[in-house]
């Protein structure tokens, strides 16, 4: 029995080609987001560790300190908004290339699921063709013989 040849394997290979492509730009978009994520917590954290007041000076006030913390915390407050708005805009770009990620992913399954059809009905056809080929092949025995 031949095997199976599927001619447009080339073509299966360059969807599949892109859409690792597109895997790992949906991946750097997605790492990106995360590395923001992770700065507007370190962000917070710092802030609200600004603000808490040394329990070694006891009840004595800087008010030079109290006043750098308190412009250091509104520059946190500038880089935090700062922060969120460029994380909202990479979210809009992961979910453009994650929707052009599930079209090329789309479009590779459908050339997928027509070769695994075609090579199952190759198989069933080749399958049929031999058992004749076998049948032929007794019945001219038969005839051989019952002559």
């Amino acid at each position: 029995m031949k095997r199976f040849h599927f001619r447009l394997e080339r073509i299966l290979e360059i969807r599949a080609h892109r859409e690792r492509e597109w895997l790992a730009r949906l991946a750097a978009a997605s790492g990106l987001c995360a590395r923001l994520s992770r700065r507007i917590t370190e962000n917070g954290e710092q802030a609200r560790g600004a603000l808490r007041i040394d329990a070694k000076r006891g009840r004595l006030l800087d008010l030079s300190l109290l006043t750098y913390r308190e412009h250091y915390i509104n520059r946190l407050g500038q880089e935090q908004k700062r922060l969120k708005e460029e994380l909202e805009e990479k979210m809009r770009q992961r979910c453009e290339v994650q929707k052009k990620y599930q079209e090329v992913s789309r479009d590779k399954k459908v050339l997928e699921k027509l070769k695994e059809k075609r090579e199952s009905q190759y198989y069933a056809q080749a399958k049929l063709e031999e058992f004749k080929e076998v049948d032929d092949l007794n019945s001219s025995q038969f005839i051989r013989k019952s002559l």
